[in-house]
This record gives structure tokens, C-alpha cells and sequence, in this order.
């Protein structure tokens, strides 16, 4: 069986494991190119670490707010020597807002600490600049201007966060793309 053949039968078998949440993902040579760099996959699967040269970010669920009540104590009984309950305690209800997560998120590729040199966040902040999402100074520092630069670039490819992801650096030309080697025909 040819390599591409093969290449796309255990890339079509993980894709959907991945997507059914049945099956650990496997680990090995062939996976490791199957994951990057547009891999994201749900928050209940947790990425596999043990790949060298492969991190991680993590995209939170949509936050809900609710008004939620609690009763507290405003003041509390008074007690006698004999332990007779000389005036009951007071409660009030104290309304609040509270935030919770709606959906667990998801994870995805992204290149690693290890990678932003200064050399290349100056590299990144060209590509942003000349995609006119990044007005700043090219001066190879990952600052805020730089992060509000890469979220606005990403949001709309549906990566709402301002970690570099891998796919957004290879569309930026920061990270080589692999082109697998054209077969040699046997004729």
C-alpha cells in the first residue's frame, strides 16, 4: 500500500476518534505529523505530552453570568451561661454575581516558549504589520500590542485567543510547511 494511502487511512481513523471522544489518541512518528498544526480537539481529551516539540494552548468554554443568593449570618445567636438561646440569630439573603463556564473548550497546536526568541516575535510583528493588524514597534518583544496583534489576526480563522497558534504561524510564513516527497512512479 502506498505511504499516502496509509498516510490518510490512520489520519481519517484518528480524526474520527478525535471527534467521537472514544479512543485515546495514539502516539508514534506518523501521528505526531497527523496533529500539527491544525489540530484542535476537545478540552475532555487531553492532548498527549509526551511528544517532543509539541505544546499545547487551551481556548476556555463561553462564560456565562448568574445572579446567585446566599444566606449569611448578619448576626449570630446570643447565648447564655446556661446555653439557653437568650436572642436568635439573624439572617439576610446577599445576592451576587458569579461566572461560570459554560463548555470546557478546547485544545489546540501552538508554538512553544522555547520558540518566541526575540528573533522570531520581530519576524512575527513584520508579518502582522504588513497584514496591517499590528501597529507597533518592531522591536522583537512579546508585549501586549504584540498579543492583541496575533488575537485579532486569528479570531477570524475561529481561534478566539492570542496564543500563536501553528496553523497562524505557517499562514504567515514563520514555520516551514513539510511537504511530504512526491512517489517515484515504478514505470
Amino acid at each position: 500500500m502506498p505511504q499516502t494511502t496509509t498516510t490518510r487511512s490512520l489520519s481519517a481513523a484518528i480524526s474520527l476518534a478525535i471527534l467521537a471522544g472514544c479512543a485515546p489518541l495514539p502516539v508514534g512518528p506518523d501521528v505526531t505529523k497527523l496533529l500539527s498544526p491544525n489540530t484542535i480537539m476537545p478540552v475532555d481529551m487531553k492532548p498527549p505530552s509526551n511528544i517532543p516539540g509539541m505544546c499545547w494552548g487551551h481556548i476556555p468554554g463561553p462564560q456565562i453570568t448568574q445572579i446567585v443568593s446566599d444566606i449569611i449570618i448578619a448576626t449570630p445567636a446570643q447565648i447564655g451561661p446556661n446555653g439557653e438561646e437568650l436572642s436568635p440569630a439573624i439572617y439576610r439573603e446577599v445576592t451576587r454575581p458569579q461566572t461560570f463556564n459554560e463548555g470546557e473548550g478546547r485544545w489546540f497546536t501552538r508554538t512553544c516558549d522555547a520558540d518566541m526568541t526575540p528573533d522570531f516575535v520581530m519576524t512575527l510583528q513584520r508579518a502582522l504589520s504588513v497584514r496591517g493588524v499590528y501597529r507597533g514597534d518592531i522591536n522583537g518583544v512579546l508585549d501586549q500590542r504584540t498579543l492583541r496583534a496575533v488575537h485579532k489576526y486569528q479570531t477570524p480563522q475561529g481561534l478566539d485567543s492570542a496564543v500563536l497558534s501553528l496553523s497562524a504561524a505557517r499562514q504567515l510564513g514563520l514555520i516551514a510547511v513539510e511537504i511530504e516527497p512526491a512517489e517515484a512512479s515504478d514505470t
